[in-house]
């Protein structure tokens, strides 16, 4: 009993995070529950969040694209798409849920947890997908929406996001100060097959400078770049 009236704490307190008071509160626990905890249920059909991550992942494509459109109507098509593939990359999405607190929440199996699960960035970032779904579920569009531009709204304005392209301005930065052109290499690789993440790292004279995550390669390796073009002179 102790336990549930925490956990309901804990999920209030999201809520307040979120800006959406839940009609339907078991959405959120959804979004929260990872497929190891289904799998070790004592009811089969428990629902997890991978339906959710999948729905997620698309509204806030859409979501993100209507911000940038709305900042910049007529702006190049190329620069936006590579604007939004950062604010949508896995790491970024990682980092938010970090700070929502979302870590804390996932529901693992044992297995899972003993395995060191609730410190996969990977498992973070799922998870955001799957609440950005919940909200559009509960609420509708607007909710949503709402959530997604004060999450990001501010990041529209940072210069680095708008670059042409995040390696080759990152090239340019290197070059002016005399250092070399950075590897990138690629340190991890999880996930199925149709849905791959890849763990970059930005590396200079073998320091590295930033660490990037996405769903392919190049993804990474530009969200690694725009890392780097963050970091202080």
């Amino acid at each position: 009993m102790k336990a549930e009236k925490g956990r309901e704490a804990a999920l209030r307190s999201l809520e307040e995070r979120l800006g959406h008071r839940f009609a339907d509160r078991s959405l959120l626990e959804r979004a929260l529950t990872h497929t190891s905890r289904a799998n070790e249920s004592l009811q089969r059909r428990t629902p997890h969040n991978e339906p959710f991550e999948f729905l997620g992942d698309a509204i806030l494509g859409f979501l993100v694209a209507e911000l940038l459109h709305r900042k910049d109507p007529d702006g190049d098509e190329g620069r936006k798409t590579r604007a939004r593939a950062a604010l949508v990359s896995a790491a970024g999405l990682a980092r938010r849920a970090a700070v929502l607190g979302l870590p804390e929440l996932i529901l693992l199996g044992r297995g899972e947890e003993k395995s060191g699960g609730r410190k996969k960035a990977a498992l973070w970032a799922d998870a955001y997908e799957a609440v950005i779904a919940a909200l559009y579920l509960d609420g509708g569009l607007e909710p949503a929406r709402q959530f997604v531009e004060n999450e990001m709204g501010a990041e529209l304005l940072t210069p680095a996001l708008h670059a042409r392209d995040f390696k080759s301005a990152l090239q340019e930065k290197l070059q002016a100060r005399g250092a070399p052109v950075p590897d990138y290499v690629v340190v991890e690789e999880t996930g199925p097959a149709h849905r791959k993440r890849y763990r970059v790292e930005c590396r200079v004279l073998d320091r590295t400078l930033a660490v990037g995550e996405g769903h392919s390669k190049k993804e990474a390796q530009q969200d690694a770049a725009r890392q780097a073009l963050l970091l202080p002179p």
